[in-house]
């Protein structure tokens, strides 16, 4: 006579028997594909990157024409495989939320015209005091469509880093200057002194 460990167990099998017929039935085995059966999703995330400061600089010695540009300070962090460098977008208005950049409104500053607005390899992220990247932006809008920054406006810059794959990161968190070295000799009612 079968316990009823013994009976749990010849119960349990019979439902395994049951439920892999069905799965068979429905998964249609045995047929050859070059497709996965079930869809392969990677999901990859690259880190956002942050910039360290953005300085405005003055570029000429004309004080009644001043012609500006920024100083763009950020260190590479991204190690990613395929990393390609980092895209730069500069917009005169400010997003409430920070994701809401990328794919909207703009696009990014491509003064070579082609992406990624800096190239960098992820072999050289650091951190080190000593790794900090400078890049000056002189233009509004890269060439050969030329549009240079007006004097005391205010601007927004954000990074997002770019992966051979296409991969973008979300923005970083958004940096803003002023077009000019002191902003108290801007006009009032300009968006540096409002």
């Amino acid at each position: 006579m079968a316990g009823p460990d013994t009976q749990f167990g010849r119960g349990f099998l019979k439902v395994g028997v049951v439920l892999f017929a069905c799965t068979a039935l429905f998964l249609n085995c045995g047929t050859n594909t070059n497709q996965p059966v079930f869809p392969l999703y990677v999901f990859s995330t690259v880190g956002s990157p942050a910039i360290s400061s953005l300085t405005a600089v003055q570029t000429n010695l004309d004080p009644l024409d001043p012609q500006m540009a920024f100083d763009l300070r950020y260190y590479i962090t991204n190690s990613e495989d395929g990393f390609l460098g980092y895209n730069l977008y500069i917009t005169s208005s400010s997003t409430s939320a920070q994701g809401s950049l990328v794919g909207t409104a703009t696009a990014p500053y491509m003064p070579n015209g082609t992406s990624p607005t800096f190239s960098h390899v992820g072999a050289v992220a650091s951190t080190a005091q000593t790794s900090i990247v400078t890049q000056r932006v002189s233009y509004q809008v890269a060439p050969p469509a030329t549009k240079q920054f007006q004097y005391c406006e205010l601007y927004y810059f954000r990074l997002t880093a770019l992966t051979r794959a296409g991969i973008e990161s979300a923005p970083s968190a958004q940096a803003s200057s002023c077009a000019a070295i002191n902003t108290a000799l801007c006009p009032s009612g300009t968006p540096c002194r409002p």
